[in-house]
Order: C-alpha cells, then structure tokens, then sequence
C-alpha cells in the first residue's frame, strides 16, 4: 500500500474541490523538462518502475482519513468526501511514459497521466519527487560514463545520499544511467543490481 498522504496539501484540496463540484472528467497532464542547461542536450528516463507501482497501491487507510477530516484547510468538504470517496479511492487512469533508460530531448514529456480529475490531481506530486529524482541520477551516471571513455563506473553514494530510500533508488537510477555496479547492498538484493566493494588486506576498501 502507498499511502495517500505523500503529497502536497494544495492536492489534497484541490481533489476535494474537484469532488465539491463534481470535476470527475477525464484529465491530462505531463511531466516534462522546459529547458537544459547550456551543454546538456538530453536527460536519460528513469523512476517508471516506482512510479507505477505507486499508483497500483496508492490508498488512504482509515487512520489517514480521520487525520485528514480534522484538518483546518479541509473544514467544510463534504462529509461524502471522507466516508465514502477516499476509503473507496483507487488510481484508475492510463499512463503513457518513456521506457526507463531512454534519452530524452525536451520537451518531449517523460510520462503522461490521464485519469479523472481528482486523481490526476493527487498524484502529481508523488510522480514528480520520483521520476525528477531518478531521471537526475541517471542522467548524471550517463555523462559521467560518457566522460569515463570506456572505463567502467561503479555507483558508490549511499553514503551521501539524502537518506537510505533516495540512496536505494539513486543506485537503481545510476545503473540504468550506465553504472556497471553499486556498493548498495540492498539495491543489488531488491533489483539483482552487481555489487561492488570488498575488502582488502591492504589499503582501505575500495571498490573491485
């Protein structure tokens, strides 16, 4: 299950304002890139993995619900909205996206939602914190490579990542960038990545 509170509160009250006012058609919207920095030409896919199965497990449990009724912003939904809509609320719109892996010239969109309203809406912010992220690592690993000439790469950041959740998916992100192997333990568990890293009797451990 994905929890339906990893998202902004403007989502939250917009889906409720689309329920309000019965908005339930059918809506589009695309994640893309404007513009590049000066030299950089195109950004390579990646986080479609996470982002699906965010959206088949995305709910709101009973708990959630009566945490979201309490809140000031909230005040004045409709009671329908709490006790029927959101214990009831699954994701069952249609994504279009590129493959993870594939070079992207903006601004051609990285993925495309079209669902009703509510849920377009409520999932915006969840698919744009994964699929920028990743789409950023591996975009970094595939220059990298590319400045690497030939000489493999090995993802090592764990350690300085922005916690162990964005340090697992960073792994992921940077072997479809073009990393040969991660010293994350658990991406090479979850996702059958190499693993890189032993220890040797002399010199500190390094990657090998």
């Amino acid at each position: 299950m994905m929890s339906g509170l990893s998202t902004d509160l403007y989502q939250l009250t917009m889906m409720a304002g689309y329920y309000a006012a019965d908005v339930t058609g059918l809506s589009t919207f695309e994640l893309f890139v404007r513009h590049l920095p000066p030299h950089r030409s195109f950004l390579v896919s990646a986080g479609l993995d996470q982002a699906l199965d965010y959206l088949a497990n995305l709910e709101f449990t009973g708990e959630e619900i009566q945490y979201l009724r309490r809140l000031p912003a909230l005040r004045g939904v409709p009671a329908d909205f709490f006790d029927r809509f959101l214990p009831e609320f699954r994701f069952s719109g249609e994504v279009w996206a590129a493959p993870e892996g594939t070079p992207i010239v903006p601004p051609a969109p990285l993925l495309r939602v079209t669902a009703p309203a509510p849920e377009a809406q409520v999932v915006e912010t969840a698919l744009l914190a994964i699929l920028t992220f990743q789409t950023s690592i591996a975009t970094k690993a595939a220059r990298l490579v590319e400045a690497a000439a030939g000489r493999q790469v090995i993802e090592f950041g764990t350690r300085r990542a922005h916690g162990l959740e964005a340090g697992l998916h960073a792994a992921r992100a940077a072997v479809i960038g073009g990393c040969v192997a991660t010293s994350n333990v658990e991406a090479g568990f979850r996702f059958g990545i190499p693993l890189a890293g032993r220890w040797r009797t002399r010199g500190p451990d390094v990657p090998g």
